[in-house]
């Protein structure tokens, strides 16, 4: 299943958005902080759930790979 996060900005009710996210059966929370929640959801059935509001961003999770070997600055 896809991981989201959802970032809580502004005036945005977090704790009503959460407590609907942590109390549906369609997300799992996987972390939470006050102001994020990483989730494994379907998009559609997330972007039901918290609806449509300025203050709340929906993004799904990336990952990126480290260089290999770790890039280095040299001195002049």
């Amino acid at each position: 299943m896809p991981r989201f996060v959802v970032r809580f900005r502004g005036e945005a009710q977090g704790g009503d958005i959460a407590a609907r996210l942590r109390a549906s059966p369609a997300v799992r929370v996987v972390e939470e902080t006050p102001r994020m929640l990483l989730l494994e959801a379907d998009e559609a059935d997330l972007r039901d759930l918290v609806g449509a509001s300025p203050d709340v961003a929906i993004v799904a999770e990336r990952h990126y790979e480290r260089p290999n070997p770790p890039v280095t600055v040299r001195k002049p």
